[in-house]
């Protein structure tokens, strides 16, 4: 199904592909699950990191991902400095906190996603922005910063 609208239609194509990968990331059926877990790990990174490295973020994203990412933010009040567990709480909540989602798997494969797309520049810049607690989940193919 095409909106006749190539820069929309390129996107669209683009957060599938993220998606299926997501799905294969994780060893997934459900892309509506891919979905939730995309979403769920961008808005705790969003709300986690300064306002100037989310905004940087998502310069980064393909444009349906990037509405993704900002739908309901709010930038007053960033970033909030939680911890890992209210990191992994946050992802996890978008599953209705459902007992057999592994919240730090769904992390470190959309994270890994994330990586093979955008690459180690601005996601690199993302781990930096996060507590050492936090990095653990990220590829580990990003280096730290120097």
């Amino acid at each position: 199904m095409s909106t006749g609208v190539t820069n929309l239609d390129s996107s669209i194509e683009l957060t599938n592909v993220w998606l299926k990968d997501i799905l294969e990331q994780l060893k997934w059926q459900s892309k509506n699950s891919a979905y939730e877990a995309l979403r769920g790990t961008l808005h705790a990174l969003r709300d986690r990191l300064p306002m100037e490295e989310a905004v940087k973020l998502a310069a980064q994203l393909p444009l349906v991902i990037k509405g993704m990412y900002y739908d309901g933010w709010t930038p007053r009040d960033k970033p909030e400095k939680f911890k890992k567990e209210e990191f992994a709480r946050r992802v996890h909540e978008q599953f209705g906190l459902d007992s057999g989602v592994n919240p730090a798997e769904v992390i470190r494969g959309v994270l890994r996603v994330m990586y093979r797309h955008m690459g180690e520049g601005e996601l690199g810049h993302v781990k930096s922005n996060m507590p050492a607690e936090i990095q653990e989940w990220f590829p580990e193919e990003i280096r730290p910063k120097q």
